[in-house]
């Protein structure tokens, strides 16, 4: 009867040291998460997407269709998105 006491709790033991683990880890990786939010860069991309639709007929009178998707991706660094924008003060002038 003790054997078995002891064998329950040793693995119930190891059970909650392992879940300890586990949840630190999470916290760990969310801590550092959110440290890595707060370094967003601005980047502006633009999608342009082609579609072309070729039907040929084959040798039995049966249709064939081939389809062509051109996908086309700029991206735009921050640097070239703040030459972009026109940034400036409102100016006020007492009357």
């Amino acid at each position: 009867m003790t054997t078995i006491f002891i064998i329950f709790v040793s693995f119930g033991g190891i059970f909650l040291f392992g879940l300890a683990t586990i949840a630190l880890c999470c916290l760990m990786k969310k801590w550092k998460g959110s440290k890595a939010t707060e370094q967003n860069k601005m980047v502006h991309f633009d999608e342009h997407k082609k579609v072309h639709e070729n039907i040929v007929h084959g040798p039995n009178g049966a249709k064939t269709v081939a389809i062509t998707v051109d996908d086309d991706l700029h991206v735009h660094e921050e640097e070239e998105c703040v030459k972009n924008e026109k940034l400036g003060k409102a100016s006020t002038s007492p009357v």
